[in-house]
């Protein structure tokens, strides 16, 4: 798998957000790593021609995606707690692989979505896409951009196309995002289900993901539990305060409410989420 990613829709949120606490190998690896069944290499040997002489893009496998290199952990990291510049400083020392690297390409992506660039972003997450076909990751990212520009139709099709991908997967990566796709889709129930068996891709992230999920369910007690387990574990997941805040804020906890957005504000003023969450520190002092 790419990398990890947030909640979007609902309220709005990030992509970022969430994602790159779990150091599991990544799906992308992981996919490579597995041999066809009994029988099923012949089958596709049949469909696809001469193994020994394939056609431009054919084979048995898909060409082993380059690995990623180390400033994507960087770039994940700082796109987790919203300092886009740090990001975008790290994305520019390995830009010039985009094109080649499905890793580089979605890291950029998402640098550009943080950035609001969202034409940009859209271009680079599909060719993340192209360079990891089987991948459910870059597609949930694509669809949280078609998200922020309220292109719903874009969006659904592309969460669509990552459960499509990560169906039937049973790695923590694959539930993960399977999990995210669902979420979006408003499939909550499902979402909170497959979420839960993808612990092992890190507890912060995960109970970050359902914490969002019980958002939109408006559960908001069960929310602020998830949300407080995220935090508690990884006080970097700056979106995570804006989401227990809009919980507290339904609970009629102020204090909460006003200590959470003061913390999101001073982890992500430019975001798009900010200028909503100063609004509501507004309302909840009067």
């Amino acid at each position: 798998m790419l990398r990890k990613i947030v909640g979007i829709r609902g309220w709005t949120a990030l992509v970022a957000l969430g994602c790159l606490i779990a150091t599991a190998p990544s799906g992308l690896e992981a996919q490579n790593k597995k041999k066809p069944k009994p029988g099923q290499q012949q089958q596709q040997q049949g469909q696809q021609g001469n193994p020994e002489n394939p056609q431009p893009g054919q084979g048995n496998n898909p060409p082993a995606p380059e690995p990623p290199p180390a400033a994507v952990g960087t770039v994940d990291r700082k796109i987790l707690e919203y300092r886009t510049s740090d990001a975008r400083s790290a994305i520019n020392s390995v830009a010039g692989q985009a094109d080649s690297n499905a890793y580089v390409a979605a890291a950029l992506g998402r640098v550009l979505e943080q950035e609001k660039n969202y034409g940009d972003a859209v271009s680079r997450l599909r060719k993340a896409t192209e360079l990891a076909p089987s991948d459910p990751e870059p597609w949930v990212y694509l669809g949280a951009v078609y998200a922020r520009q309220n292109q719903k139709g874009d969006a659904d099709a592309a969460f669509r196309h990552a459960v499509d991908l990560a169906q039937g997967k049973s790695d923590g990566d694959s539930l993960y995002f399977l999990g995210v796709a669902q979420q979006q889709l408003g499939q909550y129930d499902q979402a909170v289900q497959t979420l839960e068996r993808a612990r092992s891709r890190g507890d912060a992230i995960v109970s970050y993901q359902i914490g969002v999920t019980r958002t939109y369910q408006k559960n908001w007690s069960a929310a602020v539990e998830q949300l407080d387990r995220a935090l508690n574990a990884d006080s970097g997941l700056a979106l995570g305060y804006y989401y227990r805040g809009l919980a507290n804020e339904k609970l009629g906890r102020n204090d909460k409410l006003i200590n959470d957005m003061e913390r999101f504000v001073d982890l992500a003023p430019n975001s798009p989420e900010a200028d909503r969450a100063r609004a509501i520190m507004r309302a909840a002092r009067r």
